[in-house]
């Protein structure tokens, strides 16, 4: 299929790829497209920041990507959280929020919260989830969602040191359009295939028609056996659980996290996790 432009329809193509004769198990190559790893740069938590539309790797020496397509590989899904922070943001400082929620489907406060902290006794009757709180119309308390990425060269070479915290915003996670999709429509999309999003290298852009930073997903291409068996083991890397657990305080394990959480819809299409 074409779109109005005669370009071919990246979705109808990876469609045509997820059919279940074509994701049959294979014989695994020896070798797979995966950068060799440095055991001395796995200690720093990374951190893929898309403030003022550019992608940049913090949280060693910061490194400048740009704002051109990125290729990833989505490893594991935080479940949507909120977050509410009485003080405006400061560039340049990193500050926990005042009060938050970690299980945006559940609508509490997360048990950290401390007491006073706490804005309501539930998430649904907040003064700070009612549109006028925030700036404008927006409201003080916003969603989120914490991914851990793996990114990938121009060339699509999946790079194992280069895992990530990836923070979307509710623009980058709630967004219909269908030519620019959210994270939430591309997950589903995927998902009705009986695929995971793991099985995909996914390449991020930002929407140039958002006054704030916007990312759209789309697929790029599903990734071989041998580039599959080394995203399993990634997930399984308690530092990639990390990465998308949120903790103020000094990081704990918690215990087993979900690769997936993108299951069942709820509502006006906020995912939750399976029971």
């Amino acid at each position: 299929m074409t779109d109005s432009s005669g370009d071919v329809d990246p979705f109808e193509a990876l469609l045509a790829e997820l059919k279940p004769e074509v994701i049959a198990p294979k014989v695994i190559e020896p070798t797979a497209d995966v950068a060799v790893l440095d055991p001395e740069e796995t200690s720093t938590i990374l951190r893929l920041s898309i403030r003022e539309s550019l992608f940049r790797v913090t949280g060693g020496a910061t490194v400048e990507l740009g704002d051109d397509p990125l290729k990833i590989v989505i490893l594991k899904a935080a479940p949507l959280s909120r977050m509410y922070y009485s003080e405006a943001y400061t560039d340049g400082q990193s500050k926990a929020p005042t009060c938050w929620s970690t299980d945006a489907g559940g609508g509490l406060p997360a048990i950290q919260v401390p007491i006073d902290n706490r804005q309501a006794a539930a998430c649904l009757n907040c003064p700070q989830d009612i549109r006028g709180s925030g700036n404008g119309s927006s409201k003080a308390c916003r969603y989120q969602q914490r991914l851990a990425v793996m990114l990938a060269d121009k060339d699509g070479v999946l790079q194992l040191n280069q895992v990530c915290q990836l923070s979307l915003p509710a623009t980058s996670v709630f967004a219909k359009d269908k030519k620019k999709k959210g994270l939430q429509t591309y997950a589903k999309l995927i998902q009705d295939q009986g695929a995971l999003l793991s099985m995909i290298l996914t390449e991020l852009s930002f929407d140039k028609d958002s006054s704030t930073p916007k990312l759209c997903f789309r697929p790029s291409r599903v990734l071989t056996d041998a580039e599959t068996e080394v995203v399993k083991d990634v997930q399984k890397d308690p530092q990639t659980k990390r990465l998308i657990t949120f903790n103020p305080k000094p990081y704990v394990d918690d215990g087993p996290s979900m690769d997936n959480v993108f299951s069942t819809v709820k509502g006006d299409g906020v995912y939750v996790r399976s029971l």
